[in-house]
């Protein structure tokens, strides 16, 4: 059955509803008349942002193509309202109104009952958690075969073979570290289906660490393999650009601290380098567990003062840059450019997907948009992954399945909260045979 939709866009009265085109661009003919607010449209064809619609219920052209937003409103919503026609040959023809009305509150988006959801959310780890060996499970299977082909058209490498053979030290660059595990995530997706189909098909959330994010809305079908994996070759490569051409940079791994006192030994380490500095929270992993990234003087600094400040850890870590801070505004603004000649191809998401600059859900349904407005500034602000699993947490899921290599998410679980990662389960497409970190 064809997906149903409606109209919430516009003003009600005579000259209510939205513009509708002649094709799929934004510069063909303009049609006269528009297609009413609360219109029922049946969706032939979408693309990205467009739906080419054909006119069940209400008033405007019979057919055509609208815009599913405009500046981040939802000008037309998934529905289970059904024409007044058919709604009362089912005895239901109170679903069939045509005002639009939704009692003053935005639509909902709609998960159609064929598709049901699983009591589960789905995690897809960033860099960090790559290490060679890590597809030796998977490499066989047809569809991870395929996107291994397919990468190699793509990258202009072999990613299996980085993955398999190393060596380590190449397989730990931004640029290698990241396509590599955004495929990762999805061979772990393909793992999952084979022992839990259900989940791996419906979850009911979708959530991936820095790098994950690509991952997670890739499986929510936000943008294909190919769109997803060439935003990940960009991101990559302008990460890595960034890291080591504005100096020395470094991580810093915070442990037994409040977000206000990292956020103050930072102020204070920026001071004391002076013009230039940066020092800021980069990740938010567990409660008081924090990664500060910035420049190598304050950074230096910076450690002393959370040592000085009580906390049980104050580490350097071996990182390429000072990811999630402002200095990775040059790696932004390219992947900005990239955002915007892919969106046109983007499709709203299948799954509810909790955000890392934000840690608030963008639902199933909504405007490709959102999605876009939270990648612009993933780069350059905290992934705020403790409350990100906290929210899901309170929303009711407790079962979680790790996509990925390694067990670094789960580990994280652990200290986020003990009950659920007794039900957090890895699903590695790979034999880890170096230590768990």
């Amino acid at each position: 059955m064809a997906q149903i939709w409606e109209i919430v866009g516009g003003s009600l009265g005579d000259k209510g509803g939205i513009l509708v085109r002649e094709g799929r661009e934004l510069k063909s003919t303009q049609l006269e008349e528009r297609v009413s607010r609360g219109a029922l449209v049946e969706e032939t064809e979408l693309i990205g942002e467009r739906l080419h619609y054909k006119l069940l219920e209400g008033t405007g052209p019979k057919e055509g193509w609208v815009s599913l937003s405009l500046k981040g409103a939802p000008l037309v919503v998934k529905t289970d309202k059904k024409p007044a026609a058919e709604a009362a040959t089912n005895g239901s023809a109170t679903n069939g109104t045509t005002n639009g009305s939704t009692n003053g509150h935005a639509p909902l988006p709609f998960v159609p009952c064929t598709d049901p959801k699983q009591p589960c959310a789905l995690l897809f780890p960033g860099q960090g958690s790559q290490y060679v060996g890590m597809l030796s499970l998977m490499k066989d299977d047809p569809v991870v075969k395929d996107m291994l082909e397919k990468a190699k058209e793509i990258l202009g490498w072999d990613v299996l073979d980085l993955c398999m053979n190393g060596p380590e030290e190449k397989l730990e660059q931004t640029q290698y570290t990241q396509p590599c595990m955004f495929i990762g995530g999805l061979a772990g997706v393909e793992k999952l289906r084979k022992e839990k189909p259900e989940c791996a098909a419906h979850p009911t959330f979708v959530a991936g660490l820095s790098l994950g994010e690509y991952t997670a809305l890739c499986v929510s079908g936000v943008f294909s393999f190919e769109d997803g994996l060439r935003l990940v070759k960009l991101r990559g490569e302008a990460m890595q650009e960034a890291a080591t051409t504005q100096g020395k940079q470094l991580m810093l791994s915070v442990a037994g601290l409040d977000r206000a006192a990292c956020d103050k030994c930072c102020e204070e380490a920026k001071k004391e380098e002076g013009k230039g500095a940066v020092c800021q929270v980069a990740n938010a992993l567990f409660p008081n567990g924090f990664s500060l990234g910035g420049t190598e003087k304050a950074i230096n600094i910076c450690k002393e003062k959370c040592e000085a400040a009580g906390a049980l850890q104050a580490k350097v870590l071996k990182t390429g840059g000072a990811f999630h801070t402002s200095l990775m505004a040059p790696a932004q603004a390219k992947l900005n450019a990239a955002l915007d000649t892919t969106v046109e191809k983007m499709s709203p998401p299948k799954f509810t997907i909790y955000m890392n600059a934000t840690s608030e859900p963008v639902e199933a349904g909504a405007p490709v948009s959102t999605i876009v407005e939270n990648l612009r500034k993933q780069l350059t602000n905290p992934v705020l992954w403790e409350p990100t699993c906290q929210k899901m947490i309170k929303a009711g899921i407790t079962e979680y399945y790790e996509c990925g290599p390694m067990k670094q998410l789960k580990a994280m679980m652990k200290r986020i909260d003990l009950k659920v990662w007794k039900t957090t389960t890895n699903v590695d497409p790979g034999e880890v045979k170096a230590p768990e970190k």
